[in-house]
């Protein structure tokens, strides 16, 4: 026995080790197959509503999103400067009636451009002011003076110029204002003491700039106020930039209309974004008939099933993916986790060698190489059965698992963090209002109503299950990128399990937690899985006797042998008279028992039998044999 110390690998070797080891298909073959019947499920369910959800008129019609993937403003931001306000939009109220009083506001600006700079140059001083008191005493003054009797307001501004006091009065409930100190010891004054204190020249600037903003204002008081509430509600940058874009409107009304309609629509200046439109791909986008969109429906779904099932996994697999990114960029507006979880396991599993296992290319893999070792030495050699009984090692499969494995470290890592930012986390707040929430718990229940109830009327109870929820939240998932490494991987995995479980029950997110349980899956050893599905070492062997130097019954033992996934099959080549009937066959295998009603349909009992026992098809009326050919004969 050598005493000599293993070898350390270097980081680099462990690094390639970790990722570029051949590994076993297994895991992601299963993982394909629970994947693929959500995914089938999810799809066939917008079967019932498919012109409400993707249709030209439906709930976001084609227009809108066609408007959207070429329009949609993108933005650079500053990679130099943190200052926030290099990052500022312009930005107008997001309530219709609201936007629409401030669109109609900059709609009826004058079209000169002096004009209008010398109309909006109060709001533009305003706007440069940095103290948030004195921009609210500003707008006060525009909000007063515009209620007030024409004559009474220039009488107030001219009071302005001269740098006379005006007082607001309260008159029984009606506000207003006067150039006489009322009785009450505590008064404010109409207009702010530093326009006041100014030079006579600046206060005359400050006249001539109120008396030009009111003819431009609306004329509805409500619409006004909106005007005024959206400058003194927005941050400051945003409104230096909204007044800058009201002095920067061109003259040209062409334009300047087109300007306003983007502003009007995205919320945005046109003039200062990036980039326009999306950069997505859908087949709704161009497919808007309803019996064509039928007919890509139903393809699609086909698709998925084949996929499902591994047929062809390598075009497959990419279909799908595109197919269901598809769905989702036709309407983002419905995006979910569950369809974010969707793209991210489907995007790994066409990485990864899917197909390789579990599967029908898996099956048609095997019948190859049974055939090929028939057609070589008339029988299934020890090579051959090495391959039939395990599918082979691949580094695509691995490098696929351990993209999902790191993926699913990142999402929970960056879940656990995130909840650490909120307060309603660290006050319990944040896990009962999900169990309190209408419109995800069984709150419907009155059963479930009156457990609520009754935990917080107890208050020890109350905080001992909040803080529990929380904490078990917490700490699973900013612990389990760390301990599902180590020995404790079956523990983490079951308090995954129950967490998502929770979930799923509480908030009724059933698919999304069941992909996140699919995900979960990856961390399962190939082996467990593998044994999980295989029938065990009692099942009912199968002698199956054939003519080893007759092509057709070396296809038939081939397809015997790639059906029987668990070496149920004696192979006993020359005894072509004790081959068991296509029925035998059925009710024997496994796999095959799943489909045994097959050969009870009539026609198809003779083609299956030509197929799996062509020694015995005389027995089936349906049957007709191939005649041999002079070289099979002899």
């Amino acid at each position: 026995m050598s005493m000599t110390p293993p070898t350390e690998r270097s980081f680099v070797e462990r690094w390639k080790q970790f990722w570029f080891a051949p590994g076993d298909p297994t895991t992601l073959g299963f993982m394909r197959i629970v994947t693929g019947l959500l995914v089938l499920y999810t799809h066939l369910a917008y079967s019932v509503d498919l012109q409400a959800f993707f249709g030209k008129f439906g709930w976001y019609g084609h227009q809108y999103i066609e408007r959207e993937r070429k329009e949609y403003p993108h933005h650079a931001s500053s990679f130099t400067d943190w200052n926030p306000e290099s990052d500022a939009l312009v930005r107008i109220p997001e309530y219709p009636h609201r936007r629409a009083a401030v669109v109609n506001f900059i709609r009826n600006l004058p079209q000169s451009t002096s004009e209008r700079d010398h109309s909006v140059a109060y709001l533009k001083r305003v706007a440069e002011t940095n103290n948030p008191f004195l921009v609210k005493a500003s707008l006060n003054v525009v909000l007063q003076l515009y209620n007030a009797d024409p004559a009474l307001r220039e009488r107030a501004i001219a009071g302005l110029e001269n740098g006379r006091k005006w007082y607001l009065v309260d008159r029984g409930g009606s506000h207003g204002f006067s150039d006489e100190q009322p009785q009450d010891a505590k008064f404010e004054l109409l207009f702010p003491e530093i326009f006041l204190l100014s030079p006579p020249e600046t206060r005359k600037l400050y006249a001539d700039e109120l008396r030009a903003l009111f003819p431009v204002l609306p004329k509805n008081p409500t619409e006004m106020q909106y005007v005024i509430a959206h400058i003194a509600d927005s941050e400051p940058a945003n409104r230096r930039l909204f007044v800058n874009f009201l002095t920067t409107l061109p003259e040209d009304m062409t334009e300047r209309n087109h300007l306003i309609d983007y502003l009007d629509y995205w919320n945005n200046d046109e003039r200062t974004i990036f980039r326009r439109g999306q950069s997505i791909f859908s087949v709704w986008f161009h497919v808007t008939n309803p019996t064509e969109m039928a007919l890509m429906h139903g393809t699609i779904l086909v698709i998925i099933a084949l996929f499902t099932l591994g047929f062809c996994t390598r075009v497959t697999s990419v279909l799908t993916w595109l197919a269901v990114v598809g769905y989702i960029h036709r309407t983002n507006q419905i995006l979910f986790g569950m369809d974010t979880m969707m793209n991210i396991l489907l995007v790994y599993l066409m990485i990864g060698n899917s197909g390789a296992a579990l599967s029908v290319d898996r099956l048609i893999a095997r019948y190859r190489a049974a055939r090929a070792s028939l057609r070589r030495s008339g029988t299934i050699d020890e090579p051959t059965r090495a391959f039939l009984d395990r599918a082979p090692l691949s580094t695509g499969a691995n490098f696929g698992v351990r993209l999902i494995q790191v993926h699913f470290c990142f999402i929970y890592m960056a879940a656990g963090l995130s909840k650490l930012k909120g307060t309603g986390w660290w006050s319990g707040n944040a896990f009962w209002d999900v169990m309190i929430n209408p419109e995800f718990t069984l709150m419907k229940y009155h059963f479930f109503e009156q457990v609520v109830r009754s935990i917080a009327e107890i208050k020890w109870l109350y905080y001992t299950i909040t803080m529990f929820g929380v904490w078990f939240t917490w700490g699973l998932e900013i612990s389990f990128p760390f301990l599902v490494w180590t020995r404790l991987r079956p523990l983490m995995l079951w308090m995954a399990v129950l967490l998502h479980a929770g979930i799923g029950m509480l908030m009724g997110l059933n698919l999304f937690e069941l992909l996140m349980m699919t995900m979960l899956l990856v961390y399962l050893p190939p082996g467990v899985i593998r044994d999980r599905l295989r029938g065990g070492s009692d099942l009912k062997k199968l002698p199956y006797g054939y003519d080893s130097a007759n092509p057709i019954h070396q296809r038939a033992a081939a397809v015997v042998a790639a059906a029987d996934v668990d070496a149920q099959v004696q192979f006993e080549p020359g005894k072509k008279g004790e081959q068991p009937s296509v029925a035998t066959v059925f009710s024997t295998l496994r796999l095959l028992s799943l489909f045994r009603l097959l050969v009870l349909i009539p026609g198809l009992a003779g083609l299956l039998a030509r197929w799996f026992a062509p020694a015995a098809a005389p027995s089936s009326p349906s049957y007709r044999p191939e005649p041999k050919s002079p070289a099979a004969a002899s």
